[in-house]
């Protein structure tokens, strides 16, 4: 197990020093072009998200899960950092990322779609299950926090992936509908909403009436 874990660990370092190659790289550029700039940016972070992702699936199994020490917070601090679930008393699926959705104007990593497969998979109730349902995304954030302002360039498209099978039956059209939408707020986040069709007017109510 040691000889494997030194392994692993020589191979997230070597891909944590081709991202401080990079960030060299970005420092040293002189461009001051805007569209080299975000993609640059871009980039960089979809290289820190996959790594971040890599991370995960590789070091998980060396976890000590029964160990029981003061020190050993992981659910807490992966809630703290990630997000949470909840079923609301309406039997709505509530999901907070405590992030917002990524600009996907040039690059995407699975960083999203991978944190909220590991908020519902330890879940530790039975999750609501949809025939049809309709998602709702909201995102809080302001002019000067914000990944994307515009609505094409955000990264949405992998969690109703995530939630197929789990969640609801598929996510064609005439099962899934989604809806996209923001909120003035300097509390930044993002909050995810699965609920029945019918229960989309009382969403939309509760809404614009900031009561959710």
């Amino acid at each position: 197990m040691t000889d494997n874990y030194k392994e692993v660990i020589a191979k997230l370092q070597e891909d944590a020093n081709k991202i401080q190659h990079h960030l060299s790289q970005m420092k040293a550029s002189t461009s001051k072009s805007s569209g080299v700039i975000e993609r640059e940016i871009d980039d960089y972070m979809c290289e820190v998200e996959t790594l971040c992702i890599r991370s995960r699936i590789l070091l998980d199994g060396y976890r000590q899960v029964d160990v029981v020490s003061d020190c050993y917070t992981t659910d807490k601090s992966v809630a703290k950092i990630a997000g949470s679930v909840e079923e609301t008393r309406d039997g709505w699926l509530h999901i907070t990322l405590n992030t917002l959705l990524p600009n996907c104007r040039y690059r995407v990593s699975g960083y999203i779609g991978d944190t909220v497969n590991r908020l519902l998979r330890d879940y530790k109730y039975e999750l609501p299950f949809f025939d049809k349902a309709f998602l709702a995304i909201v995102e809080y954030c302001n002019y000067e926090k914000h990944n994307a302002l515009d609505n094409d360039n955000k990264g949405w498209k992998m969690i109703p992936n995530v939630l197929k099978g789990r969640v609801i039956a598929d996510d064609s059209q005439f099962i899934l509908s989604i809806g996209l939408f923001s909120k003035i707020s300097d509390d930044v986040r993002c909050e995810i909403y699965v609920m029945p069709p019918d229960d989309g007017s009382i969403f939309m109510d509760l809404l614009s009436r900031d009561e959710l």
